[in-house]
């Protein structure tokens, strides 16, 4: 494997662990722990020369010259936009999403899920069981929440805008709710999982917001609430190793293909 060079970008946590994986594997694995362009990523990319680069989970700040990128090597991303990864597909470039691996997908919201429950007890100091949780949002990350959730006794109503996501709900078992509707926030948790600002605060008051989507959160309002906690990148903050060890996989598995 001494000719499987890669190179990983970021300082999340589950980066730099994920190397450490890697390396133990028998790649030849190095890590540049920003998350911006920088004269240290540069002269790590002409000296280490990877056929293999790993960026941060979001988006990096700046971007990489496709001059130093001479020998072609495969680039695996997290999130980035459109414009951001432009001058590397005209490059000719290899590009794949770990973030869009299907099972990765899946094992990253398991262990996002289990993440939120571990805040919830840090921040709450109570008790799952019989309190009710509006969950926003019924992709992967919704799905899981909502499960254990329920697995430990919480009562569980999912909200969401999309049809097939209630009805695909209420067959599971769970009480349902449109976003249109008053929701029964008096007393609940809600645990956002819609990656927009869609929630005004009303007369109702929850009793704890928490917001699993990326930013800029789910408040259409800008003021502050003091009952509301934005949390990204659960999985690298509470559950390194897990999170780390699934990405190891996916990377290996595009690798593969």
């Amino acid at each position: 494997m001494s000719n499987q060079k890669w190179l990983f970008i970021g300082t999340d946590e589950r980066l730099n662990v994920c190397k450490n994986l890697m390396s133990g594997d028998g790649y030849d694995c190095r890590i540049v722990q920003t998350d911006h362009y920088s004269e240290e990523l540069s002269n790590e990319i002409i000296h280490f020369q990877p056929n293999h680069i790993v960026f941060p989970i979001l988006q990096m700040t700046g971007t990489i010259p496709v001059e130093l990128l001479k020998n072609k090597p495969t680039l695996y991303t997290g999130v980035t936009s459109t414009e951001w990864l432009k001058s590397f597909q005209e490059a000719g470039l290899s590009i794949h999403s770990y973030l869009k691996e299907e099972l990765y997908i899946w094992e990253n919201a398991h262990i996002t899920a289990e993440a939120f429950l571990k805040e919830f007890y840090m921040e709450t100091d109570r008790t799952i069981r019989d309190s009710l949780f509006l969950i926003a949002g019924f992709g992967r990350v919704g799905k899981m929440v909502a499960e254990m959730l329920r697995g430990v006794g919480g009562r569980v109503m999912v909200v969401a805008r999309a049809e097939a996501q209630l009805a695909e709900a209420k067959m599971l078992g769970y009480q349902i709710a449109s976003i249109a509707e008053d929701l029964p926030l008096e007393g609940a948790y809600l645990v956002n999982t819609i990656p927009a600002k869609w929630l005004k605060i009303g007369n109702q008051q929850p009793r704890f917001i928490f917001d699993l989507a990326s930013a800029p959160g789910c408040l259409a309002e800008t003021e502050n609430v003091e009952y509301y906690t934005l949390l990204p990148g659960l999985p690298g903050k509470h559950f390194p190793f897990d999170a780390a060890n699934a990405l190891r996989d996916a990377l290996k598995r595009i690798n593969r293909r």
